[in-house]
Protein backbone atom coordinates (compact mmCIF):
# COMPACT_ATOMS: atom_id res chain seq x y z
CA UNK A 1 0.00 0.00 0.00
CA UNK A 2 0.84 3.63 -0.76
CA UNK A 3 2.52 5.91 1.91
CA UNK A 4 -0.28 7.73 3.92
CA UNK A 5 -0.87 11.19 2.77
CA UNK A 6 -2.81 11.87 6.18
CA UNK A 7 -2.34 9.93 9.60
CA UNK A 8 -5.22 10.46 12.62
CA UNK A 9 -3.80 9.12 15.51
CA UNK A 10 -6.20 9.18 19.11
CA UNK A 11 -8.05 12.48 17.78
CA UNK A 12 -10.93 13.42 20.36
CA UNK A 13 -13.47 16.55 20.40
CA UNK A 14 -15.77 17.13 22.47
CA UNK A 15 -18.61 20.06 22.96
CA UNK A 16 -19.43 20.60 26.11
CA UNK A 17 -20.24 17.07 27.82
CA UNK A 18 -20.80 15.87 24.01
CA UNK A 19 -18.25 13.90 23.20
CA UNK A 20 -18.52 14.54 19.18
CA UNK A 21 -15.14 12.41 17.92
CA UNK A 22 -13.63 9.96 20.17
CA UNK A 23 -10.17 8.70 19.99
CA UNK A 24 -10.03 8.35 16.07
CA UNK A 25 -7.40 6.62 13.91
CA UNK A 26 -7.34 6.58 10.41
CA UNK A 27 -4.69 6.72 7.39
CA UNK A 28 -5.47 7.98 3.97
CA UNK A 29 -3.30 6.52 1.57
CA UNK A 30 -1.26 8.28 -1.85
CA UNK A 31 -3.53 8.47 -4.51
CA UNK A 32 -6.29 7.04 -2.41
CA UNK A 33 -10.03 7.37 -2.76
CA UNK A 34 -11.24 6.84 1.02
CA UNK A 35 -14.65 6.66 2.33
CA UNK A 36 -15.83 8.09 5.41
CA UNK A 37 -19.46 6.28 6.22
CA UNK A 38 -21.73 6.94 9.29
CA UNK A 39 -25.16 8.09 10.23
CA UNK A 40 -26.11 11.75 10.85
CA UNK A 41 -23.96 12.44 13.75
CA UNK A 42 -21.93 9.83 13.86
CA UNK A 43 -19.21 12.88 14.00
CA UNK A 44 -18.17 12.57 10.32
CA UNK A 45 -17.91 16.73 9.30
CA UNK A 46 -16.68 17.28 12.83
CA UNK A 47 -13.70 15.16 11.38
CA UNK A 48 -13.53 16.65 8.24
CA UNK A 49 -13.32 20.34 10.27
CA UNK A 50 -10.67 18.96 12.45
CA UNK A 51 -8.73 17.55 9.55
CA UNK A 52 -8.84 20.72 7.98
CA UNK A 53 -8.19 23.17 10.50
CA UNK A 54 -11.44 24.73 11.48
CA UNK A 55 -11.21 22.75 15.14
CA UNK A 56 -9.14 22.31 17.19
CA UNK A 57 -8.92 18.71 19.03
CA UNK A 58 -8.77 18.10 22.47
CA UNK A 59 -6.41 15.20 22.21
CA UNK A 60 -4.35 13.05 19.72
CA UNK A 61 -1.94 13.88 16.31
CA UNK A 62 -2.72 14.78 13.18
CA UNK A 63 -0.22 14.77 10.04
CA UNK A 64 -0.69 15.75 6.78
CA UNK A 65 2.02 15.30 4.20
CA UNK A 66 4.74 14.53 6.33
CA UNK A 67 4.04 17.48 8.70
CA UNK A 68 2.61 17.75 11.88
CA UNK A 69 -0.69 20.18 11.13
CA UNK A 70 -2.26 19.07 14.73
CA UNK A 71 -4.42 22.96 15.64
CA UNK A 72 -2.82 24.57 12.64
CA UNK A 73 -5.34 27.02 10.64
CA UNK A 74 -7.14 25.85 8.04
CA UNK A 75 -4.93 28.81 5.63
CA UNK A 76 -2.28 27.52 5.98
CA UNK A 77 -3.31 24.06 5.85
CA UNK A 78 -4.99 25.08 2.41
CA UNK A 79 -1.61 26.67 1.01
CA UNK A 80 0.27 23.13 1.88
CA UNK A 81 -2.65 21.08 -0.38
CA UNK A 82 -5.15 20.48 1.74
CA UNK A 83 -8.44 21.19 0.39
CA UNK A 84 -12.72 20.35 1.63
CA UNK A 85 -16.20 21.20 0.34
CA UNK A 86 -18.92 21.85 2.95
CA UNK A 87 -22.11 20.01 3.03
CA UNK A 88 -24.02 22.96 2.57
CA UNK A 89 -22.74 24.99 -0.11
CA UNK A 90 -22.62 28.71 -0.05
CA UNK A 91 -21.00 30.18 -3.06
CA UNK A 92 -20.57 34.08 -3.24
CA UNK A 93 -23.92 33.86 -4.64
CA UNK A 94 -23.46 37.91 -6.31
CA UNK A 95 -20.60 36.95 -7.75
CA UNK A 96 -20.14 35.04 -11.14
CA UNK A 97 -19.23 31.85 -11.77
CA UNK A 98 -15.81 32.34 -12.69
CA UNK A 99 -15.29 34.88 -10.08
CA UNK A 100 -16.05 31.83 -7.51
CA UNK A 101 -13.71 29.66 -8.95
CA UNK A 102 -10.82 32.18 -8.90
CA UNK A 103 -10.99 32.53 -5.41
CA UNK A 104 -9.68 29.73 -4.66
CA UNK A 105 -7.40 29.78 -7.37
CA UNK A 106 -5.87 33.53 -5.83
CA UNK A 107 -4.13 30.58 -3.37
CA UNK A 108 -1.26 30.33 -5.44
CA UNK A 109 -1.59 32.67 -8.06
CA UNK A 110 -2.01 36.50 -7.08
CA UNK A 111 -2.43 37.95 -10.26
CA UNK A 112 -6.16 38.45 -11.19
CA UNK A 113 -5.78 37.72 -15.34
CA UNK A 114 -4.12 34.18 -13.86
CA UNK A 115 -6.80 33.31 -11.31
CA UNK A 116 -9.27 33.98 -14.02
CA UNK A 117 -7.93 31.53 -16.71
CA UNK A 118 -7.15 28.90 -14.07
CA UNK A 119 -10.95 29.10 -13.16
CA UNK A 120 -11.73 29.11 -16.62
CA UNK A 121 -9.51 25.65 -16.73
CA UNK A 122 -11.32 23.93 -13.51
CA UNK A 123 -14.80 24.59 -15.14
CA UNK A 124 -13.79 23.09 -17.91
CA UNK A 125 -13.18 19.84 -16.19
CA UNK A 126 -16.17 19.61 -13.63
CA UNK A 127 -18.33 20.83 -16.56
CA UNK A 128 -18.89 23.76 -15.82
CA UNK A 129 -17.75 25.89 -18.99
CA UNK A 130 -20.92 26.81 -20.44
CA UNK A 131 -21.93 28.98 -17.10
CA UNK A 132 -18.75 30.63 -16.13
CA UNK A 133 -20.28 34.45 -16.80
CA UNK A 134 -23.48 33.29 -14.73
CA UNK A 135 -24.55 34.82 -11.26
CA UNK A 136 -23.68 31.80 -8.90
CA UNK A 137 -27.37 32.87 -6.89
CA UNK A 138 -28.73 31.72 -10.78
CA UNK A 139 -27.13 28.00 -10.53
CA UNK A 140 -29.17 25.05 -9.12
CA UNK A 141 -28.55 22.96 -6.40
CA UNK A 142 -26.38 20.18 -8.66
CA UNK A 143 -24.57 23.52 -10.32
CA UNK A 144 -23.64 24.82 -6.91
CA UNK A 145 -22.70 21.51 -5.78
CA UNK A 146 -19.88 21.64 -8.98
CA UNK A 147 -19.34 25.24 -8.09
CA UNK A 148 -17.93 23.95 -4.43
CA UNK A 149 -15.96 21.30 -5.63
CA UNK A 150 -14.13 23.69 -8.46
CA UNK A 151 -13.27 26.07 -6.31
CA UNK A 152 -11.61 23.19 -4.07
CA UNK A 153 -9.76 22.12 -7.20
CA UNK A 154 -8.92 25.26 -7.95
CA UNK A 155 -6.22 24.94 -4.88
CA UNK A 156 -4.33 22.40 -6.54
CA UNK A 157 -5.10 20.25 -3.53
CA UNK A 158 -2.92 17.24 -2.74
CA UNK A 159 -5.79 15.48 -0.54
CA UNK A 160 -9.22 16.97 -1.26
CA UNK A 161 -12.19 16.52 1.90
CA UNK A 162 -15.54 16.27 0.17
CA UNK A 163 -18.63 16.81 2.60
CA UNK A 164 -21.73 15.21 1.19
CA UNK A 165 -21.15 15.94 -2.14
CA UNK A 166 -23.86 13.97 -3.52
CA UNK A 167 -26.61 15.37 -1.14
CA UNK A 168 -29.59 16.59 -2.67
CA UNK A 169 -28.72 15.15 -6.24
CA UNK A 170 -31.59 13.11 -8.11
CA UNK A 171 -30.29 9.84 -9.89
CA UNK A 172 -29.57 11.46 -13.03
CA UNK A 173 -27.18 14.36 -11.83
CA UNK A 174 -25.74 11.57 -10.15
CA UNK A 175 -24.57 9.02 -12.90
CA UNK A 176 -23.61 12.33 -14.50
CA UNK A 177 -21.55 13.47 -11.88
CA UNK A 178 -17.63 12.20 -10.54
CA UNK A 179 -16.68 14.40 -7.74
CA UNK A 180 -13.06 13.85 -6.46
CA UNK A 181 -13.17 10.67 -9.13
CA UNK A 182 -10.04 8.85 -10.05
CA UNK A 183 -8.32 11.37 -11.16
CA UNK A 184 -8.17 13.09 -7.51
CA UNK A 185 -6.92 11.88 -4.27
CA UNK A 186 -10.44 12.78 -2.14
CA UNK A 187 -11.59 11.47 1.31
CA UNK A 188 -15.20 11.38 1.20
CA UNK A 189 -18.57 11.01 3.66
CA UNK A 190 -21.15 10.50 1.97
CA UNK A 191 -24.87 8.68 2.40
CA UNK A 192 -26.97 10.13 -0.60
CA UNK A 193 -24.95 8.04 -3.24
CA UNK A 194 -26.42 4.54 -2.12
CA UNK A 195 -29.93 6.01 -1.46
CA UNK A 196 -30.04 7.47 -5.07
CA UNK A 197 -28.69 4.38 -6.55
CA UNK A 198 -31.37 2.33 -4.81
CA UNK A 199 -34.17 5.01 -6.31
CA UNK A 200 -33.27 4.15 -9.74
CA UNK A 201 -33.62 0.55 -9.52
CA UNK A 202 -36.13 -1.23 -11.88
CA UNK A 203 -37.97 -3.87 -12.70
CA UNK A 204 -37.80 -5.19 -16.61
CA UNK A 205 -39.86 -2.77 -18.18
CA UNK A 206 -40.93 -0.70 -15.51
CA UNK A 207 -38.80 2.07 -13.50
CA UNK A 208 -39.03 2.23 -9.99
CA UNK A 209 -40.31 5.96 -8.45
CA UNK A 210 -37.91 7.70 -5.91
CA UNK A 211 -36.82 5.53 -2.67
CA UNK A 212 -39.14 3.35 -1.13
CA UNK A 213 -38.62 -0.53 -1.93
CA UNK A 214 -42.55 -1.03 -2.14
CA UNK A 215 -44.11 2.10 -3.25
CA UNK A 216 -44.26 1.45 -6.62
CA UNK A 217 -45.53 -1.76 -6.03
CA UNK A 218 -48.35 -0.40 -3.75
CA UNK A 219 -49.24 2.31 -6.16
CA UNK A 220 -50.02 0.35 -8.77
CA UNK A 221 -52.24 -2.41 -6.50
CA UNK A 222 -54.11 0.70 -5.48
CA UNK A 223 -55.05 0.75 -9.68
CA UNK A 224 -54.32 3.58 -11.54
CA UNK A 225 -56.68 6.74 -11.37
CA UNK A 226 -56.56 10.47 -12.30
CA UNK A 227 -53.53 12.39 -13.27
CA UNK A 228 -54.27 15.57 -14.75
CA UNK A 229 -51.60 17.00 -17.29
CA UNK A 230 -51.61 20.11 -19.48
CA UNK A 231 -53.36 20.28 -22.78
CA UNK A 232 -51.08 19.26 -25.97
CA UNK A 233 -51.16 22.19 -28.21
CA UNK A 234 -49.46 20.05 -30.91
CA UNK A 235 -46.21 21.05 -29.86
CA UNK A 236 -44.44 17.49 -29.61
CA UNK A 237 -42.77 16.74 -26.11
CA UNK A 238 -45.22 19.71 -24.79
CA UNK A 239 -47.28 20.10 -22.33
CA UNK A 240 -49.20 23.41 -21.38
CA UNK A 241 -50.82 24.52 -17.90
CA UNK A 242 -52.73 22.21 -15.95
CA UNK A 243 -55.93 23.01 -13.83
CA UNK A 244 -56.61 21.27 -10.88
CA UNK A 245 -58.94 18.24 -11.10
CA UNK A 246 -62.41 19.30 -9.68
CA UNK A 247 -63.72 17.55 -6.46
CA UNK A 248 -65.38 14.06 -6.98
CA UNK A 249 -62.65 13.50 -9.93
CA UNK A 250 -60.77 11.10 -7.84
CA UNK A 251 -57.68 13.64 -7.61
CA UNK A 252 -58.64 14.36 -3.95
CA UNK A 253 -58.90 17.86 -4.49
CA UNK A 254 -61.73 19.16 -2.08
CA UNK A 255 -62.53 22.46 -3.76
CA UNK A 256 -65.85 22.57 -4.59
CA UNK A 257 -67.30 20.93 -1.67
CA UNK A 258 -68.40 24.81 -0.02
CA UNK A 259 -64.56 24.83 1.52
CA UNK A 260 -62.10 27.53 0.74
CA UNK A 261 -58.10 26.72 0.01
CA UNK A 262 -55.97 27.65 2.91
CA UNK A 263 -53.03 28.52 0.87
CA UNK A 264 -54.22 29.38 -2.93
CA UNK A 265 -52.04 30.20 -5.98
CA UNK A 266 -53.42 31.87 -8.90
CA UNK A 267 -51.16 32.64 -12.45
CA UNK A 268 -47.84 33.37 -10.23
CA UNK A 269 -45.54 34.04 -11.92
CA UNK A 270 -41.66 35.50 -11.08
CA UNK A 271 -38.03 34.80 -11.45
CA UNK A 272 -34.71 37.17 -11.05
CA UNK A 273 -33.72 39.98 -12.66
CA UNK A 274 -34.78 39.50 -16.70
CA UNK A 275 -34.87 35.75 -16.18
CA UNK A 276 -38.83 34.50 -15.90
CA UNK A 277 -38.27 31.05 -13.83
CA UNK A 278 -41.94 30.61 -12.82
CA UNK A 279 -44.55 30.94 -16.10
CA UNK A 280 -48.18 31.03 -14.52
CA UNK A 281 -48.28 28.61 -11.50
CA UNK A 282 -52.02 27.72 -9.67
CA UNK A 283 -51.34 25.53 -7.14
CA UNK A 284 -53.85 25.47 -3.75
CA UNK A 285 -53.22 23.42 -0.27
CA UNK A 286 -56.61 23.19 1.85
CA UNK A 287 -56.44 22.84 5.82
CA UNK A 288 -55.30 19.92 7.27
CA UNK A 289 -53.40 18.62 3.74
CA UNK A 290 -50.19 17.32 2.49
CA UNK A 291 -49.24 18.43 -0.90
CA UNK A 292 -46.00 17.65 -2.58
CA UNK A 293 -44.15 19.89 -4.98
CA UNK A 294 -42.09 17.79 -7.25
CA UNK A 295 -39.88 18.48 -9.81
CA UNK A 296 -35.83 18.66 -10.60
CA UNK A 297 -33.44 20.69 -10.16
CA UNK A 298 -34.23 24.21 -11.44
CA UNK A 299 -37.23 23.51 -12.15
CA UNK A 300 -38.18 26.75 -9.74
CA UNK A 301 -39.54 24.65 -6.79
CA UNK A 302 -37.52 26.92 -4.32
CA UNK A 303 -38.24 30.05 -6.28
CA UNK A 304 -41.67 29.34 -5.36
CA UNK A 305 -41.18 29.12 -1.88
CA UNK A 306 -39.94 32.45 -2.10
CA UNK A 307 -42.31 34.24 -3.82
CA UNK A 308 -44.44 33.12 -1.59
CA UNK A 309 -42.97 33.83 1.60
CA UNK A 310 -42.70 37.61 0.54
CA UNK A 311 -38.85 37.30 0.09
CA UNK A 312 -38.75 38.22 -4.05
CA UNK A 313 -41.56 40.03 -4.88
CA UNK A 314 -43.52 38.05 -7.71
CA UNK A 315 -44.16 39.54 -11.31
CA UNK A 316 -47.91 38.70 -11.60
CA UNK A 317 -50.67 36.64 -10.23
CA UNK A 318 -51.93 36.10 -6.64
CA UNK A 319 -51.37 34.68 -3.78
CA UNK A 320 -54.08 33.97 -1.33
CA UNK A 321 -53.81 32.42 2.45
CA UNK A 322 -57.11 31.56 4.40
CA UNK A 323 -59.16 34.04 1.96
CA UNK A 324 -56.46 37.03 2.67
CA UNK A 325 -54.52 38.35 -0.09
CA UNK A 326 -50.58 38.23 0.50
CA UNK A 327 -49.59 39.16 -3.35
CA UNK A 328 -46.54 41.74 -2.51
CA UNK A 329 -46.76 41.35 1.37
CA UNK A 330 -43.65 42.39 3.45
CA UNK A 331 -42.50 38.31 4.65
CA UNK A 332 -42.73 39.67 8.41
CA UNK A 333 -46.80 40.04 7.46
CA UNK A 334 -46.17 36.43 5.92
CA UNK A 335 -45.13 35.01 9.22
CA UNK A 336 -47.31 36.67 11.19
CA UNK A 337 -50.16 35.33 8.91
CA UNK A 338 -48.80 31.54 9.68
CA UNK A 339 -47.49 30.87 6.76
CA UNK A 340 -43.55 29.55 7.49
CA UNK A 341 -41.23 28.08 5.33
CA UNK A 342 -37.95 25.86 6.61
CA UNK A 343 -35.78 26.42 3.93
CA UNK A 344 -33.59 24.40 1.64
CA UNK A 345 -30.07 24.45 3.30
CA UNK A 346 -31.54 24.74 6.41
CA UNK A 347 -30.15 28.01 7.07
CA UNK A 348 -29.35 28.05 10.88
CA UNK A 349 -27.44 30.44 12.68
CA UNK A 350 -24.24 28.72 13.09
CA UNK A 351 -22.42 30.44 15.41
CA UNK A 352 -25.92 31.17 18.03
CA UNK A 353 -26.75 28.29 20.22
CA UNK A 354 -29.47 25.90 19.57
CA UNK A 355 -31.83 27.27 21.86
CA UNK A 356 -31.13 30.96 20.61
CA UNK A 357 -31.88 29.75 17.39
CA UNK A 358 -35.17 27.75 18.33
CA UNK A 359 -36.02 31.32 20.13
CA UNK A 360 -35.39 33.11 16.83
CA UNK A 361 -38.39 30.96 15.82
CA UNK A 362 -41.01 32.89 17.47
CA UNK A 363 -39.51 36.40 17.66
CA UNK A 364 -42.40 37.71 14.86
CA UNK A 365 -45.49 34.79 15.62
CA UNK A 366 -45.91 33.39 19.13
CA UNK A 367 -43.85 34.59 21.06
CA UNK A 368 -46.14 34.79 24.26
CA UNK A 369 -46.07 31.02 24.05
CA UNK A 370 -42.27 30.63 23.53
CA UNK A 371 -41.60 28.33 26.45
CA UNK A 372 -44.52 25.56 25.96
CA UNK A 373 -43.79 25.23 22.47
CA UNK A 374 -39.87 25.06 23.18
CA UNK A 375 -41.47 21.76 24.99
CA UNK A 376 -42.85 20.64 22.33
CA UNK A 377 -40.41 21.03 19.86
CA UNK A 378 -38.17 19.50 22.80
CA UNK A 379 -40.50 16.34 22.90
CA UNK A 380 -40.63 15.91 18.86
CA UNK A 381 -36.58 16.32 18.83
CA UNK A 382 -35.21 15.17 22.28
CA UNK A 383 -31.81 15.54 20.89
CA UNK A 384 -32.07 19.33 20.34
CA UNK A 385 -32.55 19.74 24.28
CA UNK A 386 -29.27 17.86 24.85
CA UNK A 387 -27.85 19.95 22.46
CA UNK A 388 -29.63 23.17 23.69
CA UNK A 389 -26.25 24.85 24.50
CA UNK A 390 -24.25 23.91 21.89
CA UNK A 391 -23.34 25.93 18.80
CA UNK A 392 -25.28 25.14 16.10
CA UNK A 393 -23.06 25.30 13.24
CA UNK A 394 -20.97 22.07 14.95
CA UNK A 395 -24.16 19.68 14.79
CA UNK A 396 -24.34 17.25 12.27
CA UNK A 397 -26.33 17.93 8.87
CA UNK A 398 -29.07 15.79 10.35
CA UNK A 399 -28.94 17.52 13.55
CA UNK A 400 -29.35 20.97 11.98
CA UNK A 401 -32.42 19.74 9.66
CA UNK A 402 -34.00 19.04 12.72
CA UNK A 403 -33.10 22.78 14.28
CA UNK A 404 -34.36 24.32 11.60
CA UNK A 405 -37.58 22.28 11.43
CA UNK A 406 -38.19 23.04 14.97
CA UNK A 407 -37.27 26.88 14.60
CA UNK A 408 -40.47 26.71 12.02
CA UNK A 409 -42.31 24.92 14.82
CA UNK A 410 -41.81 28.07 17.35
CA UNK A 411 -43.80 30.21 15.16
CA UNK A 412 -47.00 27.85 15.13
CA UNK A 413 -47.11 27.44 11.44
CA UNK A 414 -50.67 26.98 10.08
CA UNK A 415 -48.78 25.99 6.83
CA UNK A 416 -45.33 24.77 6.82
CA UNK A 417 -43.36 24.50 3.53
CA UNK A 418 -40.84 22.06 3.93
CA UNK A 419 -37.81 22.29 1.15
CA UNK A 420 -35.86 19.46 0.74
CA UNK A 421 -36.52 18.42 4.45
CA UNK A 422 -34.36 15.20 3.46
CA UNK A 423 -31.25 16.62 1.82
CA UNK A 424 -28.21 14.98 3.21
CA UNK A 425 -30.09 12.90 5.36
CA UNK A 426 -28.94 9.10 6.06
CA UNK A 427 -31.37 6.65 4.83
CA UNK A 428 -32.86 6.06 8.21
CA UNK A 429 -33.31 9.58 8.99
CA UNK A 430 -35.19 10.00 6.32
CA UNK A 431 -37.52 7.55 7.08
CA UNK A 432 -38.08 9.25 10.50
CA UNK A 433 -38.41 12.74 8.57
CA UNK A 434 -41.19 11.48 6.66
CA UNK A 435 -42.76 10.03 9.73
CA UNK A 436 -42.05 12.98 11.99
CA UNK A 437 -44.10 15.11 8.63
CA UNK A 438 -46.78 12.50 8.73
CA UNK A 439 -47.42 12.96 12.66
CA UNK A 440 -47.73 16.86 12.34
CA UNK A 441 -50.19 16.81 9.79
CA UNK A 442 -51.98 14.03 11.60
CA UNK A 443 -52.38 16.77 14.37
CA UNK A 444 -53.69 19.27 12.19
CA UNK A 445 -50.86 20.98 10.29
CA UNK A 446 -50.76 21.56 6.89
CA UNK A 447 -47.70 20.81 4.93
CA UNK A 448 -46.83 21.89 0.96
CA UNK A 449 -44.11 19.31 0.85
CA UNK A 450 -40.77 20.22 -1.65
CA UNK A 451 -38.91 17.47 -2.40
CA UNK A 452 -36.98 15.35 -5.00
CA UNK A 453 -37.60 12.37 -2.83
CA UNK A 454 -40.26 11.02 -4.88
CA UNK A 455 -41.36 8.07 -3.80
CA UNK A 456 -41.87 8.80 0.05
CA UNK A 457 -43.54 12.36 -0.49
CA UNK A 458 -45.99 10.71 -2.67
CA UNK A 459 -46.64 7.90 -0.38
CA UNK A 460 -47.48 10.40 2.19
CA UNK A 461 -49.31 13.37 0.03
CA UNK A 462 -52.29 13.48 -0.33
CA UNK A 463 -52.08 15.48 -3.79
CA UNK A 464 -49.05 16.28 -5.21
CA UNK A 465 -47.75 18.89 -8.42
CA UNK A 466 -44.95 18.00 -10.89
CA UNK A 467 -43.27 21.66 -11.72
CA UNK A 468 -41.21 21.60 -14.96
CA UNK A 469 -39.50 24.77 -15.96
CA UNK A 470 -41.46 27.06 -14.06
CA UNK A 471 -45.16 25.63 -14.93
CA UNK A 472 -47.39 22.60 -13.25
CA UNK A 473 -47.10 19.09 -15.52
CA UNK A 474 -49.10 17.48 -13.96
CA UNK A 475 -51.43 17.30 -10.92
CA UNK A 476 -53.03 14.58 -8.93
CA UNK A 477 -52.98 12.03 -6.17
CA UNK A 478 -49.73 11.13 -4.48
CA UNK A 479 -50.77 7.32 -6.04
CA UNK A 480 -51.86 7.98 -8.89
CA UNK A 481 -48.65 9.84 -9.79
CA UNK A 482 -46.83 6.99 -8.36
CA UNK A 483 -48.34 4.86 -10.91
CA UNK A 484 -48.10 7.27 -14.13
CA UNK A 485 -45.94 6.34 -16.98
CA UNK A 486 -46.14 9.52 -18.08
CA UNK A 487 -44.67 10.60 -14.95
CA UNK A 488 -41.76 8.49 -14.81
CA UNK A 489 -41.41 9.66 -18.28
CA UNK A 490 -41.10 13.34 -18.28
CA UNK A 491 -39.63 13.41 -14.29
CA UNK A 492 -37.44 10.56 -14.57
CA UNK A 493 -36.37 10.25 -18.34
CA UNK A 494 -36.81 6.48 -18.17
Amino acid sequence: MSAALMTLTGVSRSFGGLKAVQDVSLAVPQGSLTALIGPNGAGKTTLFALMSGFLIPDSGRIEFDGQDITGRAPDLNARQGLARTFQIVQPFAAQTVRENIAVGAHLHEPRRVAALAAAEAVAQRVGLAAQLDKPAADLTVAGRKRLELARALATQPKLLLLDEVLAGLNPQEIGRDDPGGARHRAIGCNRAHDRARDAGRHEPGRARVGAGAGAADRARLAGRGHVRRRGDRGLPGSWHRSQVAPAGCGCGCRRGRGMTALLDIQGLRGGYGAVEVLRGVDLHVDAGEIVALLGSNGAGKSTLNNLLCGIYPAWAGRVLFDGKDLSGAHYRDVVKAGLIQVPEGRKIFPNLSVLENLELGSFTRARERRASNLERVFAIFPRLKERSTQMAGTMSGGEQQMLAIGRGLMAEPRLLILDEPSLGLSPLLVDEMFALIGQLNREGLAVLLVEQNVGQSLEIAQRAYVLENGAILFSGTGADLLASDALRLAYLGV
